[in-house]
């Protein structure tokens, strides 16, 4: 497997993370709630849930936007087509590819 690593802007990097650490939160919010409650219609048809649901579908197009963004302005033209993964460890500006073909990519070894 082929590896490229790219410094992006810190502040992206930032709310992709903030961005998804909320995802994750609101996420669990609600698995514990059904788990805990799992026959109780009253609670997930009530307002907290579907405030927890609203703001879980809002966190999650949020993510998919500025991930579609920094994938738009990041990833270099040459892996357009190609198979890759990509991903920015928490508490860095590093933009991780990691390229999945075997593809003869001019300029990346």
């Amino acid at each position: 497997m082929r590896r490229i690593i790219v410094k992006i802007d810190r502040d992206k990097a930032v709310e992709l993370e903030r961005v998804n650490f909320e995802l994750s939160f609101t996420k669990d919010v609600i698995q514990r709630l059904i788990e805990s409650h799992p026959n109780d219609t009253e609670l997930i048809n009530g307002e907290v849930f579907q405030k927890y649901n609203r703001q879980g579908a809002e966190l999650q197009a949020k993510y998919s936007l500025l991930a579609a963004e920094i994938e738009r302005e990041y990833i270099p033209e040459k892996l357009k087509g190609h198979k890759y993964t990509w991903n920015i460890p928490n508490g860095t500006n590093d933009f991780i590819i990691d390229i999945q073909c075997n593809c003869e990519i001019e300029g990346i070894e």
